[in-house]
């Protein structure tokens, strides 16, 4: 019986030391992330975690890391198991950690560009890739980063927004300063060739102004528009990037630049930029939003509305506006009426919304009013339900 009494304290404790590890089992810890710009083409990452795990690990990111990284910490390496990359120290467990990373331009075609060098030395940095998740034994839990950043001496650092602490996005490290635009801001590569400059600050002003009052919502911080110009030469044109929190991120090549007025290069720009600028509304709400599913909602939603704006600001004529639907309905013919393809997003989720026979603007007004109130992400029962009459309201 004394033995009994003895133990049972000694278990108490333990219990007490055990149970708060599950009871955070599932949630993020909390990481801070300290990025120095060390040299032109050189960075370093400086983790410290709030709790002890035995590995960090990121989803694949193509070559990137492989190429591009060198772990500092002594004891500690950069491995690849069960297709993800991960940070160890040989099955102990660790709290901090340091890598060195190295300027990397290549990019696989379904992922975000590492980073994106402007012809002046600026640079952006997808953090997006430095963030991942921590082991713990048998339980996998997020990365909660607070993240600090560091230039060179005299360099302008843009930071990205902390909505998401989880998934952040991409980083500036350069001379430029954003120029205001409407009430856009952009950092424009010097050398984006000097005709297409008006056209995409035109394009960025107008569309960003008519949005910000058509919907009468200001955005939480000015759009930032950042649009580099790919060092690698190539044929026609390419374009690589997308939009985040405040900001939309681009790396334009190919010959097709270098074409004086080209119409095709001017419409594709013009009509990208405010397809981009109309992610920026759709997400500028405090819940709901874009979900997972039905990705031909904001896709296709975002080509319906540019093409409104583009027509509204007379950046487009009705022409022009008439021949780019031409064109959707064509694509989307071809796939049948599908939405389950990526192109069938764009195209065919564009012609969905004009087949309802309203005013997209007017539509997307409510359906971003809908949202907020109630926290259901959009989705095609949203919009029907938007446009049937309630039998039950009194005229």
């Amino acid at each position: 019986m004394k033995f009994t009494l003895r133990l049972l304290p000694i278990l108490l404790v333990l219990i007490g030391l055990i149970a708060p590890a599950h009871a955070d089992a599932g949630k993020p810890i909390n990481a801070r992330l300290h990025v120095t710009h060390l040299s032109s083409d050189k960075w370093r990452a400086d983790y410290v975690l709030s709790e002890p795990v035995e590995a960090v690990q990121f989803d694949p990111a193509g070559a990137y890391r492989a190429q591009a990284w060198r772990v500092l910490t002594p004891g500690m390496s950069l491995e690849k198991r069960d297709e993800q990359e991960r940070i160890s120290a040989g099955g102990k467990r660790f709290t901090a950690f340091s890598v060195e990373i190295s300027l990397y331009l290549p990019y696989d075609l379904d992922k975000y560009t590492a980073f994106d060098r402007f012809s002046d030395g600026g640079t952006d940095i997808f953090l997006g890739f430095l963030a991942g998740s921590a082991r713990q034994g048998s339980q996998e839990r997020a990365l909660s980063l607070g993240i600090q950043l560091t230039g060179l001496p005299d360099e302008t650092v843009i930071a990205p927004m902390s909505k998401n602490p989880e998934e952040p996005d991409y980083a500036y490290f350069g001379p430029a300063k954003p120029v205001p635009f409407g009430v856009a801001t952009i950092i424009l590569d010097p050398q984006i060739p000097a005709w297409l400059v008006p056209e995409i600050q035109q394009a960025s002003a107008r569309v960003a102004t008519y949005f910000d009052q058509a919907w009468q919502r200001k955005l939480a911080s000015p759009p930032l528009i950042l649009i580099s110009l790919d060092p690698l030469p190539s044929k026609g044109l390419s374009v690589k990037g997308g939009t985040f929190e405040n900001k939309i991120v681009y790396r334009l090549g190919g010959d097709a630049l270098q074409r004086q007025g080209n119409p095709v290069v001017r419409r594709y720009i013009v009509e990208l930029i405010a397809h981009e600028l109309s992610h920026l509304w759709q997400r500028n709400v405090a819940r709901g939003g874009v979900g997972e599913g039905e990705p031909w909602v904001h896709e296709g939603g975002a080509e319906a509305l540019a093409v409104a704006a583009l027509e509204g600001t007379g950046l487009f004529t009705k022409a022009e506006g008439d021949a780019y639907a031409a064109k959707l309905f064509d694509e989307c013919a071809q796939l049948q009426g599908s939405v389950a393809s990526y192109r069938g997003f764009y195209a065919c989720g564009f012609k969905r919304f004009r087949d309802y026979h309203t005013d997209v603007l007017a539509l997307w007004k409510n359906m971003m009013n809908r949202t907020e109130a109630s926290g259901e992400v959009y989705s095609q029962k949203m919009i029907e339900s938007l446009l049937t009459p309630d039998p039950t309201r009194k005229p």
